[in-house]
């Protein structure tokens, strides 16, 4: 008869597998290890764009980075470029994108658009909301994802600074967050 343990990896029973995880909160690379490979190669990445802050001359914020969550296989062990993207400018200027380079390894490549600092133009990731149009709009920022890619309010009233590798969009010259990236597995 099996103890539990035996199947789930606990208290030294063997059988399971560790979990392992690593965060980009600037470029880097990621080396995929020959454990990972001979567990399956399955990963999920987290990946979040840099920010926007609004512009000066309109009341609207800044749409928050794209976030994007991706499970895929990886087959080899070279190494993946990872771009986290950086935070627009205080005062208008749009979020870079954040890029996962997994077809390097055999997985595949994701590319999280960077926020855009005109409220009309939404990226993925609920950044933004925006009601009505010409002289009539009135907007709420969007919460993002798990709080990231939240984007800038209207008319000051949403966030002014937001955290590093949060891609929190920004208030009119506001300061918006730049991007993330966390990739998770099992070896």
């Amino acid at each position: 008869m099996s103890n539990l343990t035996d199947f789930l990896g606990i208290g030294g029973g063997g059988g399971g597998l560790t979990p392992k995880f690593q965060e980009f909160n600037s470029s880097g690379t990621f080396t995929p290890s020959q454990e990972l490979i001979d567990a399956g190669g399955y990963i999920e990445v987290f990946l979040v764009a840099g920010g926007a802050s609004g512009p000066t001359y309109q009341s609207f914020g800044g749409n928050g980075g794209e976030v994007i969550i991706k499970s895929m296989y990886l087959t080899s062990t070279s190494n993946i470029s990872v771009t986290v993207g950086a935070a627009g400018n205080t005062g208008g200027s749009s979020g870079g994108s954040s890029v996962f380079s997994g077809a390097s390894a055999g997985g595949s490549d994701i590319t999280a658009l960077g926020g855009i600092f005109g409220a009309w133009m939404q990226r993925l990731g609920a950044g933004w909301g925006i009601i009505g149009s010409g002289s009539n709009v009135d907007a709420a920022p969007g919460s993002g994802t798990l709080g990231y890619g939240a984007g800038g309010g209207y008319s000051n009233s949403g966030i002014v600074i937001g955290k590093a590798n949060s891609g929190q969009g920004a208030v009119p010259s506001g300061t918006p967050g730049s991007g993330y990236c966390l990739v998770k597995w099992y070896e």
